[in-house]
């Protein structure tokens, strides 16, 4: 019966959310049509667009999806189903991940099929592009382990703003402290050097461990977020 409820919870969020990642998957798509105009600017533009679809959901999704459910008191309802605190937060946390992992994966995806099939972009760039795809990823597992543990818009509106603010740091220090990087990501072949490898890494130990000390903070809980 408590799985069942669980399952319920993951497939309401996932209807209430669809249309937010519809449009983050239509904006991204759009973005990388704008790759195939083949000069210089447009390469710009939808690489920059592209990743710009992908921050926008990392915000929104979490702030929608967990923040605004305690805004709108409907967590009344939630009470009253046979489901503890724990489970609860086991399900928001599945629900929330699932869907930027889903739009993430795909949206990826399709980005190196642009690059190996349509040639939008050097193969180079597919490292470098990897090691970019994951600091929106990582800013969404803080932003929604901060939603959920933190049970309170302030504290996720700050790491929304500590998150947003970084993604240029990580832009500065990726391209000045990495100099082979920025070398090959124009080359015909991808290189995955030691450093890239190491990088890699970390953004998902970084991820992993995110999302671990999310669902263990969640499972202390005693009541509802």
């Amino acid at each position: 019966m408590k799985a069942n409820v669980e399952l319920q919870l993951i497939l309401k969020d996932w209807r209430l959310q669809r249309q937010l990642i519809t449009l983050t998957f239509v904006a991204g798509a759009t973005a990388l049509s704008i790759l195939l105009i083949g000069t210089q600017t447009p390469a710009v533009i939808g690489t920059v667009f592209f990743f710009v679809s992908m921050v926008f959901c990392a915000c929104l999704l979490p702030m929608q999806n967990i923040v605004n459910e305690r805004k709108k008191q409907t967590l009344a309802f939630v009470m009253s189903l046979p489901v503890s605190s724990a489970r609860y937060g086991a399900a928001k946390l599945i629900s929330t991940v699932g869907l930027f992992v889903i739009l993430w994966l795909t949206l990826l995806g399709a980005g190196f099929f642009m690059i190996l099939s349509r040639h939008v972009l050097p193969v180079g760039a597919i490292p470098a592009g990897l090691i970019i795809m994951n600091f929106p990823l990582i800013g969404f597992c803080l932003l929604t382990g901060t939603a959920l543990v933190g049970e309170s818009e302030g504290w996720a509106t700050a790491m929304m703003a500590v998150v947003n603010s970084s993604y240029w740091l990580a832009w500065y220090l990726l391209a000045s402290r990495l100099p082979d990087l920025t070398k090959t990501w124009g080359g015909p072949v991808a290189v995955w050097s030691p450093a890239v490898v190491k990088i890699l890494v970390v953004e998902f130990a970084m991820i992993l461990v995110i999302l671990g000390v999310t669902l263990y903070l969640q499972s202390r809980k005693r009541n509802f977020i």
